[in-house]
């Protein structure tokens, strides 16, 4: 049974594929995607913050990368950024911690500042969530990237 992403994914013609995870916590995200054979690279997390300017910023990282506020706050037009309350989280995209999706935030607000890390141009297809804790979809990087049209920039501690 498709969820709301995947019945948006295929509305627009999107293929994908969709991937089911234990993910307790982090290490147990982790030891599923070896299971599945999937490097962690290609794992894609997306990270909700509060920029002072622009409101709600999404940001989309590797798995295994960490955001670094300051380049994240310059490329979405913030003087900073931070990490809000979970309450924020949940009103603000409709997701909980977890299960928060590029896709699915997308379509319920599309004026929201995006941003996806450069890395991800490196890789061909990448996993996301799917917008349900556990679920997830692997799509083309370009398929996300024409259907999203992020701001691409380097946001990512060295």
């Amino acid at each position: 049974m498709s969820n709301a992403v995947e019945e948006f994914l295929i509305a627009k013609n999107v293929p994908f594929e969709s991937f089911t995870f234990d993910v307790s916590d982090e290490e147990n995200g982790r030891a599923e995607a070896e299971k599945l054979q999937l490097t962690v690279t290609t794992i894609y997390k997306t990270l909700v913050l509060k920029g002072n300017k622009t409101g709600t910023v999404i940001a989309l990282v590797p798995l295994d990368g960490r955001l670094d506020y300051k380049k994240t706050a310059k490329a979405s037009g913030n003087r900073k950024v931070g990490f809000p309350p979970m309450e924020y989280v949940l009103a603000a995209t409709g997701y909980p911690h977890g299960a928060n999706t590029p896709i699915g935030i997308f379509m319920q607000h599309p004026d929201y500042v995006q941003i996806f890390d450069t890395s991800i141009l490196a890789h061909e297809e990448v996993i996301v969530s799917s917008g349900e804790l556990g679920h997830s979809v692997k799509v083309q990087v370009n398929d996300l990237l024409t259907l999203i049209a992020p701001i691409q920039a380097d946001i990512l501690s060295a």
